[in-house]
């Protein structure tokens, strides 16, 4: 049996923990900035206020926490065979099973392969509003298709004008 089939020898467990802690702090402070921006909106806000938020702030620290929650995922169901041992260890140390929200890969696999699916689709020729960074409420329909790149859907409701 190879070192990478072998359980995680006690002493180099930390190591794992400590990797690991790197992701889950990444991902907490990245939510803590969205946390804070959303916070600072009023209680019911405008469109001015939707307009004005920080788009692509919020969706790079969105995006962090995908990525860090598919490092995560990696540790606990590797890619590769022969680190199940490895994987199974830590998921018992966690209490982590097949119900955590990290074992999904169909997240994972839409970041980690996001380039060949990117290709495919805008070789599929797009046509209609293009939205290259957008957070707010989805905009009303109007029977041209809209075509978000990075993109996240706030569940504000804003205050109508008078």
């Amino acid at each position: 049996m190879n070192n990478a089939e072998q359980c995680i020898w006690p002493p180099y467990e930390v190591f794992y923990i400590s990797s690991m802690q790197f992701n889950c702090q990444s991902a907490v402070s990245s939510m803590a900035r969205v946390s804070s921006v959303f916070e600072q909106l009023p209680l019911r806000p405008t469109h001015e206020d939707a307009v004005a938020l920080p788009s692509q702030n919020i969706l790079n620290e969105i995006q962090n926490v995908i990525l860090q929650g598919a490092a995560l995922s990696r540790y606990f169901w590797p890619v590769r065979k022969g680190h199940k041992n490895r994987a199974e260890h830590l998921k018992r140390a966690f209490s982590v099973d097949k119900f955590s929200p990290l074992y999904d890969r169909n997240l994972r696999n839409a970041i980690e392969h996001f380039d060949e699916r990117f290709d495919k689709y805008l070789n599929s020729g797009i046509v209609g509003y293009i939205f290259p960074e957008f957070v707010g409420p989805r905009p009303i329909e109007d029977g041209v298709p809209g075509h978000f790149f990075r993109a996240y859907q706030a569940s504000l409701e804003l205050a109508q004008n008078s």
